[in-house]
């Protein structure tokens, strides 16, 4: 999708087709022990499958050892670099995402969204830019949340979180392209892709566009139709 040299790999799940053996195969007892006690059960088992996605994604790109090692977390979450590697991660219902990449192009931020949100109008209103908080009314259910990934990828490819201001990056979509600009720094480059019900949002620090590579982890073959990503619009 782009001549960059270099290549951001998306890998994901469907955590109702990741049996809890093929789970548990792949998370580690430091995973486990990252587990909150009382957590509800859906949590634990959105958790668990996203990171044995991680780890299956830091598998395709290093050897068997590394994929078991600590993976440590910045103040607001973000996993820190392991083994060569520059990695993010997110869920939503059922749907777990990771990105990879070399850390030699710099930070990555991914995030999904599956959940529609009932009251995206007026979040636009109070946390977005005003002509963001424009753009979304017009269509508030999907626009809201194409906004929405990419905000958070963009944080987290920060590794700041929400705390960083949801109105730090000002974007909207134009037919296949992301117009963004932001209050301080350099511009990320973004992707936004679509699936089924879901947004997936990417952001980097390169300066260039970045190939892309998308991935499916599943034990067995599903023609689920909600796990095919599509890419819709990036920035040029």
């Amino acid at each position: 999708m782009s001549t960059s040299a270099r290549g951001v790999h998306v890998y994901y799940a469907d955590r109702r087709h990741l049996s809890e053996a093929l789970v548990a195969e792949w998370v580690t007892d430091d995973d486990q022990r990252r587990l909150t006690p009382g957590m509800h059960e859906r949590r634990r088992s959105e958790y668990l499958a996203a990171r044995a996605l991680l780890r299956y994604a830091i598998a395709q790109h290093g050897d068997a050892e590394e994929r078991r090692l600590p993976i440590g977390a910045t103040p607001d979450g973000k996993p820190q670099r392991i083994a060569g590697l520059e990695i993010s991660v997110s869920h939503s219902g059922d749907i777990a995402v990771c990105a990879v990449a070399s850390e030699a192009g710099g930070a990555i931020g991914i995030d999904v969204e599956t959940t529609e949100p009932t009251e995206g109008a007026s979040i636009a209103q109070r946390y977005f830019t005003p002509s963001e908080s424009r753009w979304v009314s017009a269509d508030p259910d999907a626009r809201f949340r194409q906004l929405w990934v990419l905000k958070e990828a963009y944080l987290k490819m920060l590794g700041v979180g929400l705390s960083g201001g949801l109105a730090s990056l000002e974007c909207r979509i134009e037919a296949t392209r992301v117009v963004a600009r932001v209050g301080s720094g350099a511009l990320p480059q973004l992707a936004l892709l679509a699936g089924l019900g879901c947004y997936l949002g990417i952001a980097t620090s390169d300066a260039a566009p970045f190939a892309l590579n998308i991935e499916r982890w599943a034990a067995v073959d599903h023609p689920d139709a909600r796990e095919h990503f599509t890419v819709i619009a990036r920035t040029e």
